[in-house]
């Protein structure tokens, strides 16, 4: 381009303007050293600040920050507020890059977020957390890959895409409810980004942040988590469209109404009025109540216990199960592998542990259930190595044995490694924990009390809807969990653990008893509310005890139980995950009137050179 003046600003590389000696300041030439770099960067419109390192690093550590506070949201933190604004500087810099460089957006945000979130799997192997991040940042980048390309097909007219880059930024006369429609379609995404990883860890999901909320979660009862995540995205979008509407409202003198915060408001409000209602709205009594006797040994974990390590667990149990027995509860329940040697087995350890729990049931004539390692009844002419499962045993106030419930979902790398026979050895050492469980296959309920039919979740079930669901189609009416968290001694895993299987009660409109090692033995409310806990606290305020289930400590209690006979089935019960797939709708429609911009713009573009 040539100036005025003959100045060519592309081939320039210094110029220089002399004063010389003896002239006057009027008629003097002056000497400037002007770099090609200077001339570009004081340029109007240049944005060579957008591709520094500098400013690339600030936009990491900001997305790395934002998904740490994501993560502060849930336990030990519980920061919920967190939640609702944390996915805000996330859109900023993701909504109007190119979809790999959202993505990239997308993956360092899931590092901050996966790495803070799962940290407390350092206490099984330091490097867990390091390796479990990229893999959960995986997730989220994908769901940032679509706000670019949803924002370009569905906000922008293609008459401003073809303007170029510069009037894409400065549009601002999006359709109101075209924004609405975009705020949805993300918050659908990232439900279906959740549900994704639903069979693998449905751990943490955005909804696990509000687990207190008690008016707000019971959206559940409907959505499962879902519904409450999809409402935390949606509010995060909404609040990201109105401030930026708001700045350039101001700049250009221009008020435009924030109809999606404005809607998101409203739903918000129904949602948490309609779930406070329910709160306040007095219970039909329950037909059937009974006293269940938990004890909390608070052992250390002993997966490979020593004869030693394992009869002393067995004396603790016996000992706490003895005293509770004069309390005379109904049934006594044990957590997850108390005893961490087989019950069944040949050990004499073992047929010491079988003996002496006939000894206790035969003195008090109270039930019980236990939480054991077992193995696989083989049929005849099986030759093969029975499997090893993690069970419940049920027996009868006679030491009858009754019923057992197999474990359906053991623990990926901590029961089994996936793909093991596709593994090389050396990556089978690194994780393998030595041993294989088997997944048990029925979902039918124990009887642990006359019209009482218990669906069981060992150890980390209670985190996967569909376990509680199926259990509660085979005819529940009480969901009981036994777990044992020793694993995680000092870190917030019971906490979250508890805080994760609050959301079954809510989905299924069933109590929950809860039986730990080392923390969170209590009853979940059908509402998701912690009415009781064997281990209490003094509130600071009213001086009234309350429950603490995050407590560790050595504890027995007994906990009053109301059960109905025969609960009605709630939705989600009923019909599923019904709400994801009007997520899948939801984005599906956003995808093909994006997908129809992105073509009419390609047309256009080929006419003009024809």
């Amino acid at each position: 381009m040539q100036c005025k003046n003959g100045f060519n600003p592309g081939n320039i590389g210094i110029v220089k303007i002399n004063k010389q000696a003896g002239e006057s300041e009027n008629n003097s030439s002056v000497v400037v050293e002007v770099s090609e770099n200077e001339l570009k960067k004081n340029r109007e419109g240049n944005e060579a600040w957008r591709i520094r390192f500098s400013t690339k690093l600030g936009a990491m550590l900001v997305l790395f920050a934002s998904g740490m506070l994501m993560s502060a949201s849930v336990p030990p933190l519980n920061w919920s507020v967190a939640a609702w604004f944390s996915l805000i500087p996330f859109y900023w810099l993701a909504a109007e890059k190119r979809a790999w460089t959202a993505w990239g957006c997308g993956y360092i945000w899931g590092l901050g977020w996966g790495f803070t979130a799962f940290f407390w799997l350092r206490e099984i192997n330091p490097v867990i957390p390091y390796l479990m991040a990229p893999v959960l940042a995986l997730f989220t980048a994908f769901w940032a890959m679509a706000i670019p390309l949803l924002r370009r097909g569905l906000l922008i007219p293609v008459e401003t895409q073809l303007r170029g880059y510069d009037a894409e930024r400065q549009f601002n006369a999006q359709s109101p409810w075209r924004e609405l429609f975009f705020a949805l379609a993300l918050a659908a995404w990232w439900c279906i980004i959740e549900w994704s990883r639903s069979r693998m860890l449905p751990w943490n999901y955005l909804a696990v942040s509000q687990w207190r909320n008690l008016a707000l979660i019971q959206i559940c009862e409907y959505t499962s988590t879902y519904g409450v995540s999809f409402l935390i995205v949606l509010t995060n979008v909404a609040i990201a469209l109105a401030v930026k509407t708001g700045i350039s409202g101001f700049k250009n003198h221009q008020y435009r109404r924030p109809v999606p915060f404005m809607v998101t408001l409203i739903i918000l409000m129904l949602v948490s009025s309609i779930g406070g209602r329910k709160l306040f709205t007095k219970p039909e009594k329950s037909p059937i109540t009974f006293n269940a006797g938990l004890i909390q040994g608070n052992i250390s974990q002993r997966r490979m216990a020593t004869n030693a390590e394992a009869k002393e667990a067995l004396d603790i149990y016996l000992k706490l199960s003895y005293e509770l027995a004069a309390e005379k509860p109904d049934i006594i329940i044990w957590p997850e592998t108390a005893v961490p040697y087989p019950y069944r087995a040949s050990h004499p350890l073992c047929r010491d542990y079988r003996f002496r729990l006939q000894q206790l049931i035969s003195a008090t004539k109270i039930p019980m259930l236990i939480g054991t390692i077992d193995f696989e009844d083989l049929p005849p002419g099986v030759e093969h190595e029975p499997g090893v499962l993690n069970s419940a045993f049920l027996f009868s106030g006679e030491g009858i044995f009754q019923s057992k419930f197999d474990k359906v979902n053991p623990v990926p790398f901590g029961e089994y490694v996936p793909f093991r026979r596709f593994l090389p050895q050396w990556a089978i050492k690194a994780i393998d924990m030595n041993r294989d469980l088997t997944a048990g296959k029925s979902f039918s309920p124990l009887p642990v009390y006359p019209g009482v039919k218990a669906g069981i979740n060992i150890c980390f079930e209670d985190i996967f809807p569909y376990v509680s669901r199926k259990e509660t189609l085979e005819g529940a009416n009480m969901l009981l969990t036994i777990t044992n968290d020793a694993w995680y001694p000092t870190s917030s895993e019971p906490e979250q653990h508890l805080a994760n299987s609050v959301f079954r009660s809510v989905e299924t409109g069933l109590p929950m008893i809860r039986c730990g090692n080392n923390s969170a033995s209590c009853l979940i409310n059908p509402n998701g509310f912690i009415s009781q806990c064997i281990l209490q606290t003094k509130d600071p305020k009213t001086g009234k005890m309350q429950p603490a289930p995050e407590i560790r400590g050595r504890q027995t209690g007994i906990i009053k139980v109301s059960v109905k006979e025969n609960p009605p089935l709630t939705f989600y019960s009923r019909y599923g995950d019904i709400f994801i797939l009007f997520c899948w709708l939801l984005f599906i429609a956003a995808s093909l009137v994006s997908a129809g911009t992105w073509y009419n713009k390609k047309s256009t573009l080929l006419k003009a050179f024809e």
